[in-house]
């Protein structure tokens, strides 16, 4: 059997056929994967992932009971194949993940769209921070927040998950009231945070490989941001 074209893989309903779709993969024998347990995913990085070694490497981080299989897509785009739900869900939840310092961005495969159109912008962490939703939605977008979190007598931090927009700059801060009408400063730290730039803040390259840094006409050594972001 020839090798599947992964670059233009689409799911489509057929007429009349219950729900449930599945893909031929014959690498490992003539396995059917069921491609509503299939995430797709490229790492935020400028230079080219080892295949092999990201294969090995990201099961034995998962450690999936049923099993996952790696494939690539086309260049710098990975399907990762779960043999049951439930571990998909567990790699979705227990993000963000990354490879070398690498962080991996995943999306759901969704019926009728390719592969080449599904966006890879957004990554969801945890973030450290003192307020609440308001806070969330200002660095990124809320997704859920750690009531465990509420348990400690010595917290000093409330934790938030964010979907977060890897094309925009990390938010360092932000200037809120207390209750007696005085402004203050709440600071905010990333769980798992990857490689970022101190130049722009953006995520997936470092300050020599930034843009930025190379427009200026002098480097003035001046840092917006540094590694107190991460957690």
């Amino acid at each position: 059997m020839a090798h599947p074209n992964l670059e233009g893989l689409s799911l489509h309903e057929e007429e009349g056929e219950v729900e449930g779709f599945s893909f031929d993969f014959d690498e490992e024998g003539d396995e059917q994967v069921d491609l509503r347990w299939c995430l797709v995913g490229r790492f935020l990085c400028e230079r080219v992932i080892h295949f092999n070694s990201m294969k090995v490497r990201m099961p034995d981080l998962w450690r999936p009971m049923k099993g996952v299989t790696i494939k690539e897509a086309k260049a710098g785009t990975f399907l990762f194949l779960f043999a049951h739900p439930l571990d998909m869900e567990a790699v979705l939840n227990g993000g963000p993940w990354t490879f070398d310092n690498n962080m991996l961005l995943l999306e759901r495969v969704q019926l009728g769209m390719q592969i080449e159109q599904i966006p890879l912008f957004h990554a969801t962490m945890w973030v450290q921070e003192k307020m609440g939703k308001d806070l969330a939605n200002y660095i990124g977008t809320f997704v859920e927040y750690d009531k465990n979190n509420n348990t400690s007598f010595w917290r000093e931090y409330m934790r938030v998950r964010v979907k977060i927009d890897v094309r925009k700059p990390l938010k360092k801060d932000t200037k809120v009231k207390n209750k007696e009408g005085e402004w203050c400063t709440v600071n905010f730290k990333y769980e798992k945070l990857g490689t970022f730039c101190f130049v722009c803040g953006i995520m997936g390259h470092a300050e020599n490989k930034c843009e930025v840094r190379f427009s200026m006409e002098q480097d003035d050594c001046k840092r917006e941001w540094s590694s107190n972001l991460k957690a």
